[in-house]
């Protein structure tokens, strides 16, 4: 194998990997899959933060949308765009004063997908992506 077919299989494990954590977390939060709390619990417990309900549902949304478009990858740029503002916010409204350390409830997670979200974006999705129409402009 080429380094050139290893990084895109390296990008699709990376793809996948980010995108399935993503749309598990956002199933929880949208349809209440996996022991999760379900919409309405979510955007309640958004407001605790001072998150409006709007933005709760939009993240949501994003999150589970985004996982999906990236861990099946269709337009997975796309889908990491949607994930990106998501873990932004999440750093900066909820983790950011905390440190830097999960065990802490610190930012290192949201943190951390969200630049292998980026890193999707700024390579590709790798091999096996179902539906991949920024590759002309990558090439």
């Amino acid at each position: 194998m080429n380094r050139q077919a290893a990084l895109l299989y390296a990008l699709a494990i990376v793809r996948i990997t980010v995108g399935f954590t993503f749309f598990l977390h956002g199933a929880q939060k949208v349809f209440g899959w996996f022991g999760g709390p379900g919409l309405a619990t979510f955007v309640q417990w958004s407001a605790n933060y001072g998150i409006s309900s709007f933005w709760a549902y939009c993240a949501a949304g994003a999150e589970c949308l985004g996982g999906f478009l990236l861990m099946t990858g269709i337009v997975a740029e796309l889908g990491a765009l949607l994930v990106i503002p998501v873990m932004i916010g999440a750093i900066f409204l909820i983790h950011g004063t905390k440190a830097y350390f999960v065990q802490n409830q610190g930012f290192e997670y949201p943190f951390v997908l969200m630049l292998f979200a980026l890193a999707i974006i700024v390579g590709g999705p790798g091999h096996g992506a179902l539906w991949d129409p920024v590759k002309k402009y990558r090439e």
